[in-house]
């Protein structure tokens, strides 16, 4: 076979450094502490010696996407001197809301805003391509020396039509990378039979993506960590491992190539061998139980309250409360109703409504149960019930309760992507169409 050209660096999780001849691009670094709010730690923590030598090889960042285990602002403040004198530049998709490069802009971080589906030439043998894809991930195709490589991470390229969509765009390719394991709750302490599905479904998910990219290699990274919390801890137990991908693609074509950290292949890649990459992993693995345990403090009722009304005045001002008014009262599908929450460490239920700005004590059944600080948490910021979502420390106090509540929480995920609730955002199709399909699927795994 041809010697690739490219070189591929493993640094931690979803952050890699493709490397051509005078250009090298590092995807989404997060290597230190929790991300999530308390929810996720790494596997593997490298030390601010080796990410400064990190940055000390690269010219240009890519953030794939605004989650914070791909866009860490720890990282970008610690370092932003470095980055700086290093002149290199951060790679993000076009957004409506500017939140991204309005923070790096803070920090006089030089970027380029990368438009969809636009060849971007960052010399004359290297090329970017960002896809964006669903509400907020996007992948990155990079062309170097002819040779392809498709950075997926997060995309959910799930079916068959989405990922023929994508092919279009970017044809076959050398080397795919993406995720292996889920990341996100998955239906409570109680089912695990959605987790072993959730499991199997993403590698057979991996199954799609190479037989449509046909891939001469295959990199599953982005799902290096551990859920870290007391509350979430429960989700570790169905998670794939590297030695699960290894298996279902034993007789692929192929090669599926296992990268501890530091590890950089390149004209070796038919060579290379995984058995030090996964001796290393398993290692990690198996040591989950004695990794660092997240645990939420308790708050008291009147931070809560105070933290509630903010969390109104946000709401009412990015978005026309007389129409979600209007909207909640005459649809046929319950939405922007109240929530009912159980707050487990206060041993009380709250029901709270950003229409009428109330938040009272009751007796009816929760939809959710969880920590006062993950409540507070949504209260404070506009990503808190995204991040809920992702790290799972939550359960369900009635039967369909995550969905209920999920019809009026999730208002802030449209906020954060730059779309407000008003008379126009009925016209809106894709995003109302996204938002129900994302719905459904969860319905109908938490029924499992």
């Amino acid at each position: 076979m041809n010697k690739m050209k490219t070189s591929i660096q493993f640094i931690n999780h979803a952050s890699v450094i493709i490397k051509g001849n005078n250009i090298s691009v590092l995807s989404d670094p997060w290597y230190q502490g929790d991300s999530f709010h308390k929810g996720w730690n790494l596997l593997f923590e490298i030390s601010d010696e080796q990410q400064l030598e990190v940055l000390n090889n690269i010219t240009h960042i890519w953030i794939s996407h605004e989650h914070p285990d791909h866009f860490s602002i720890p990282f970008f403040k610690k370092f932003s001197d470095q980055i700086n004198k290093r002149q290199i530049k951060i790679l993000f998709q076009d957004t409506k809301d500017k939140r991204v490069v309005k923070f790096i802009k803070s920090l006089s971080i030089n970027y380029i805003e990368l438009k969809d589906n636009i060849n971007l030439k960052l010399d004359e043998a290297f090329s970017v391509t960002c896809l964006k894809n669903g509400f907020y991930d996007s992948a990155l195709l990079v062309t170097n020396q002819n040779e392809k490589i498709l950075n997926l991470n997060d995309c959910d390229v799930t079916d068959k039509n989405i990922a023929k969509k994508f092919l279009s765009k970017t044809g076959e390719v050398d080397v795919l990378l993406t995720q292996f394991s889920y990341a996100a709750w998955k239906g409570g302490i109680a089912n695990k039979k959605w987790r072993i599905g959730a499991a199997l479904e993403k590698l057979n998910t991996m199954d799609l993506q190479i037989s449509t990219f046909n891939p001469r290699f295959v990199i599953p990274f982005a799902s290096f960590i551990y859920f870290s919390n007391k509350e979430n801890f429960y989700l570790n137990d169905s998670i794939n491992k590297p030695g699960d991908v290894i298996d279902k693609f034993k007789h692929s074509k192929s090669k599926i190539v296992i990268l501890k950290p530091n590890d950089l292949i390149g004209n070796n890649f038919d060579n290379y061998s995984n058995v030090e990459s996964i001796d290393f992993w398993n290692k990690h693995y198996a040591e989950i139980t004695q990794k660092k345990i997240n645990v939420y403090d308790t708050l008291n009722y009147e931070l809560i309250y105070e933290n509630f009304l903010k969390y109104c005045e946000r709401i009412s001002i990015k978005n026309n409360m007389t129409f979600i008014a209007i909207i909640r009262s005459i649809s046929p599908i319950p939405i922007f109703q109240p929530v009912v929450a159980n707050i487990i460490d206060l041993n009380i239920t709250l029901k709270f409504d950003y229409v009428s700005k109330k938040i009272e004590k009751t007796t009816e059944a929760p939809m959710i149960c969880l920590k006062s600080e993950s409540l507070n948490f949504i209260f404070v910021n506009s990503f808190g019930f995204d991040t809920l979502t992702v790290n799972g420390c939550f359960e369900e106090g009635i039967a369909g309760g995550f969905v209920m509540a999920s019809k009026t929480l999730a208002i802030e995920n449209l906020n954060n992507l730059g779309i407000s609730v008003t008379p126009s955002f009925i016209f809106n199709f894709f995003i109302i169409k996204l938002f129900i399909l994302r719905l459904y699927r969860v319905a109908k795994k938490v029924n499992m």
